[in-house]
């Protein structure tokens, strides 16, 4: 199987501020038994890809952090966006990249850094056939999820029954529809209906196979970065030249939902999640008796079902309180009801119109 993988390590997260900045977004963060998400997102893949065939896709501004968390990974391997303008181009910059490396038909792996995968096993299964299927069928692959709940910030995936047993076998399906972050209600009959998925953010796909999707469904990033693949040029001055021509754009937006019919779904096992919150970290976590998670240097009198991280360098003291989130941060402090959290995304949409900058 040949493959390759590009993790995407360029956007910004607010939604665990003040923990997650913008010169520090989550995937920096220790969040994970073994380190950050980014380090493990790394790991996670060595037993499927030899290290050559990783690559990790970051902003300018973000290079000198990430060499510094990562001091063992290639300079070679960091695929460098001058701006954040979205993952359609960087799904663009990426297979312009690869293509300069490996042949067409070559499986591209595009992955987040900033989520948190559990029963690594059932996850390395998973991309094996991933990788097996694009390889075999030249087309795009995703994993999806089972639905555990109606979530609200995660992507769905509605598939339907492939036609061919030998897919259908395998827990692939044909892909009907994509559709971004639901409400409530619209997830309720999501999960009710039993044939969506939740979106893990993995997508497979040959190298080819990504210029006839731009061409055919964002003709403007296709004009912009198709000429590089003749000149074999990835100056930093050019690709500047084209970032700041193009708008920013997700690729679920720009190809995965007009190119849905074009794509299985692989139903997968392992577990999940975008830790998009510091509910979701909530929920993940181990509790001690009282129903709390308790982080760094905490004084807990009579205190139940309570999130707090007191890492910021000072003791936090709660006494007879009940269902709070406390994040201390050096230049902030964060406290809201449990099951609030989401609204953390406008507390920071908030600090950006008041120009706080030195908040973000």
């Amino acid at each position: 199987m040949d493959a390759v993988a590009t993790i995407l390590a360029g956007g910004v997260d607010a939604y665990l501020w003040p923990l997650s900045r913008e010169k520090f977004p989550k995937f920096f963060l220790p969040l994970e038994p073994d380190g950050s998400m980014l380090q493990s997102t790394l790991r996670h893949l060595q037993p499927i890809l030899p290290p050559h065939s990783t690559s990790i896709a970051t902003t300018a501004a973000l290079t000198p952090l990430l060499h510094k968390h990562l001091p063992d990974f290639p300079a070679e391997q960091l695929i460098i966006e001058p701006l954040a303008r979205g993952t359609a181009a960087c799904l663009a910059l990426s297979a312009l990249w690869w293509e300069q490396r490996c042949p067409p038909q070559t499986v591209l792996i595009l992955l987040p850094a900033d989520h948190s995968i559990a029963h690594v096993g059932e996850y390395h299964h998973s991309l094996e056939l991933a990788i097996r299927t694009a390889s075999q069928h030249q087309c795009p692959v995703v994993l999806g999820l089972p639905p555990q709940r109606p979530e609200t910030r995660f992507g769905y995936i509605q598939v339907e029954p492939s036609t061919e047993p030998g897919l259908a076998q395998e827990g692939l399906f044909r892909v009907r529809t994509f559709a971004e972050k639901p409400d409530r209600e619209t997830a309720r009959r999501f999960l009710e209906s039993g044939d969506f998925l939740w979106n893990s953010g993995v997508l497979l796909l040959p190298l080819w196979k990504v210029w006839e999707l731009l061409e055919r469904y964002l003709p403007e990033h296709y004009a912009l970065f198709a000429p590089l693949r003749h000149t074999g040029s990835l100056d930093p001055a050019v690709i500047e030249h084209i970032y700041r021509r193009l708008r920013p754009l997700s690729l679920e937006q720009g190809i995965l939902e007009v190119a849905a019919r074009e794509m299985l779904a692989l139903r997968c096992t392992f577990d999940w999640s975008d830790v998009g919150t510091w509910d979701e970290l909530y929920r993940r976590a181990l509790k001690d008796p009282r129903g709390n998670v308790l982080h760094g240097d905490v004084i807990a009198m009579d205190i139940t079902g309570c999130f707090v991280n007191a890492l910021g360098g000072k003791p936090i003291a709660l006494i007879g309180v009940s269902d709070l989130i406390v994040v201390d941060a050096e230049q902030a402090l964060l406290i809201c009801p449990r099951g609030a959290s989401e609204r953390v995304a406008e507390l920071v949409r908030y600090l950006r119109r008041r120009k706080i900058r030195r908040l973000l």
